[in-house]
């Protein structure tokens, strides 16, 4: 295969500059603009020019059609199909005679837009452009490997490297074929985000790879826009499980998720490591001391991270499978923290706070708090409680929370020897 950067030595990180100004005028030739829509959580959208309406139900991971404008400056407001409700509004400007992309993306919480223009010229002959967008903060910089099908990673050299949110590569420039994409957290091969096994990368295509955020927050989904042309979703197959052993007595936890191996023995009290494993219909073994266990949960959303919580004793245990919300805190100087209350035999709830002030309030047996934003700290008190129990279940002092990461305090074992474990989930 061959490789050749676009117009510059090395892959250029270029930031995405807002266009600003008032509103559009028709000065020069007619421009053309159309709405992609790659927003998790927005399954249609509308898009005006002010109040003039431009296109209407975009649905999530497809394209609307070029709607012509003069050259100008124009205020695009995104709305959800049918709402009066603006979601998005940017000022853009429409240069003559060319198409352009407002690619709509949701993430932190916040739906946003980039515009781009759809005016790269063709590549040479035999061969297909390429670049990246990370839509995805939550994921943070993340690099991006095209390689053959059958390429292992650890031989494998970044085609884009470091890609910082909200950023997009250049062009590089690739023989046309059937290529494997892989994407990793920064500067670890070892952290796979998402695995797209068969790309086909055609004889001059132009292509876009948008990649996206997730309900876990860590791994990433992929959208591919081709210049002037379709759009392809390229949905993560995977999720992300951990197995946390609560049992009484130091039993031992056993599971499978769908032909993955999470732990064969994995004795209590204790937090195993998230695992990837397929995402989709959910086959599930779970055992307690070689008891089977049952969760009733029937399906594994794609993207997400989840923990399977195996508490209690013998042939009575408890198995749960908890959502984990691994994204970092909105303000860059908080931490996130939250209380799993795997406690066995404990049947009344448990009030974790941190330097006095209540991060998780009464969280009932086999169930977690939503995470909280907090200030990070070096010199933290935890401390949990549960109004039938005399004293701390657990304290700790002089904790260290960094800003940035997300922290869970997994209360486990039996009523009568509670254990807290403290770890950070990224």
């Amino acid at each position: 295969m061959r490789f050749t950067p676009w117009m510059a030595a090395t892959l250029a990180l270029v930031p995405l500059l807002q266009a600003c100004g008032g509103g559009g005028s028709s000065d020069g030739g007619d421009g053309a603009v159309r709405l992609i829509n790659a927003a998790d959580g927005y399954a249609s959208l509308d898009l005006y020019s002010s109040d003039t309406s431009l296109s209407t139900g975009v649905a999530s991971d497809s394209a609307g059609s070029y709607v012509s404008l003069g050259s100008g400056t124009y205020t695009f407001k995104l709305k959800r199909t049918g709402s009066s409700t603006t979601s998005s509004s940017s000022d853009r400007t429409v240069l003559a005679d060319t198409s352009h992309t407002l690619l709509a993306y949701s993430t932190n919480e916040t739906l946003k837009t980039v515009f781009l223009t759809d005016n790269e010229a063709a590549p040479t002959s035999g061969t297909a452009k390429l670049r990246v967008f990370n839509g995805a903060a939550e994921a943070g910089a993340l690099d991006v490997y095209v390689t053959a099908p059958d390429a292992t990673l650890a031989d494998s050299t970044a085609t884009v490297s470091a890609l910082g949110t909200e950023r997009i590569s250049g062009y590089s420039e690739i023989s046309a074929g059937t290529y494997r994409v892989r994407i990793t957290g920064s500067g670890d091969k070892t952290d796979l985000r998402l695995d797209l096994p068969s790309v086909v990368l055609a004889d001059q295509q132009i292509a876009t790879l948008v990649l996206t955020t997730t309900p876990g927050g860590v791994l990433v989904h992929g959208l591919t826009l081709n210049q002037k042309s379709s759009v392809t979703a390229q949905k993560n197959s995977s999720a992300r499980v951990r197995l946390v052993a609560g049992a009484a007595a130091n039993g031992n936890a056993a599971a499978t998720v769908n032909g993955v191996v999470l732990s064969a023995g994995l004795k209590s009290p204790a937090v195993g490591s998230y695992t990837l494993v397929p995402a989709g219909a959910l086959a599930l073994t779970v055992s307690l001391d070689g008891n089977p266990l049952s969760t009733g949960v029937t399906t594994l959303t794609a993207g997400s991270d989840n923990t399977l919580l195996v508490t209690g004793s013998g042939a009575s245990g408890t198995a749960v499978l908890l959502n984990d919300d691994n994204r970092p805190a909105l303000t860059a100087a908080n931490t996130k923290l939250r209380l799993v209350h795997g406690v066995g035999g404990l049947a009344s709830p448990v009030t974790l706070t941190a330097d006095y002030s209540a991060v998780a309030t009464d969280i009932a047996t086999n169930t977690a708090s939503v995470p909280a934003s907090i200030a990070a700290s070096t010199t933290m008190r935890l401390e949990a409680t549960t109004p039938t129990v005399t004293g701390s279940l657990y304290l700790a002092t002089d904790v260290t929370l960094q800003s940035g990461k997300v922290y869970t305090l997994f209360m486990l074992g039996d009523a009568a020897t509670p254990v807290g474990v403290l770890r950070r989930d990224r």
